[in-house]
């Protein structure tokens, strides 16, 4: 396995998926020009939903909610309204609120907490970031790799289950175990871990529910392979990654 056979799995995946590629490429450079407030409400918003209702949702709610000090005042019972078209949206508004009070409190404006994300090592970064409540490790990875260009390789369901397609890793191989392998793959370069994060995310979707399952044959002798590769590929996946909020389409997992 070696990085320059890796990027051209990556590679091979544009060339078979141009415009759901490009798409997806687009979308997350949109992501990374939103305010830092603006894109951690996306990653609550965009789980177990698909992009056009997180962005009917999202407007919503930063119309009404687009400072720190107005969300932590906030009521669950407030922010539902407006985030109703997404799943679980009771449970996704009690988190906003959860979210919001909670860095109001440390922090007191976002300003402090963008400042101290963008110039601490990256595991204090992602320390931080998961006290916040609901907030798992994608999430963590999303809003560093996006954001503020910090080396974290987001890893969702689809991902994860074409790794595992691919012989990647274990057949219950776990996430950690996927980050671990592209981030051993690839040099720490923000840039290359986007690419690769939504090209794989691309694969992920094209392949879900037993969809096309001719894409992991085709792709299977030309990125790394470490283990016999499992039927992953065709059995029904829990969704999609804000990331999710990272890409037209799909549904995505809880972070």
């Amino acid at each position: 396995m070696t990085r320059r056979r890796f990027l051209a799995f990556l590679d091979a995946i544009e060339r078979l998926l141009p415009q759901e590629s490009a798409g997806l490429l687009r979308r997350l450079e949109r992501a990374r020009r939103r305010p830092f407030l603006k894109l951690l409400f996306r990653t609550v918003l965009s789980h177990q939903t698909t992009a056009r209702q997180e962005d009917i949702a999202a407007q919503r709610l930063w119309a009404r909610y687009h400072t720190l000090e107005r969300a932590a005042a906030a009521r669950p019972g407030q922010i539902e309204p407006l985030i109703h078209n997404v799943g679980i949206s009771t449970i996704k508004a009690r988190r906003i609120c959860l979210i919001a009070r909670a860095l109001r409190r440390r922090w007191g404006h976002e300003r402090r907490i963008t400042r101290f994300l963008r110039t601490a090592p990256v595991i204090e970064a992602q320390r931080e970031l998961m006290d916040l409540p609901g907030v798992g490790p994608k999430s963590a990875a999303i809003m560093l790799l996006m954001k503020f260009d910090k080396p974290m390789f987001p890893v969702d369901t689809n991902i994860l289950r074409v790794a595992r397609a691919l012989g990647w890793v274990r057949p219950r191989g776990d996430a950690e175990e996927v980050r671990g392998l592209v981030e051993r793959l690839l040099p720490h370069d923000p840039r290359l871990y986007r690419r690769a994060h939504a090209l794989l995310l691309v694969l992920g979707r094209a392949t879900q529910r037993g969809k096309r399952p001719d894409l992991i044959v085709r792709l299977r002798g030309t990125g790394p392979r470490t283990r016999k590769p499992t039927r992953a590929s065709g059995r029904r996946s829990g969704g999609n990654g804000p990331g999710g909020w990272s890409g037209p389409g799909g549904r995505r997992p809880p972070p």
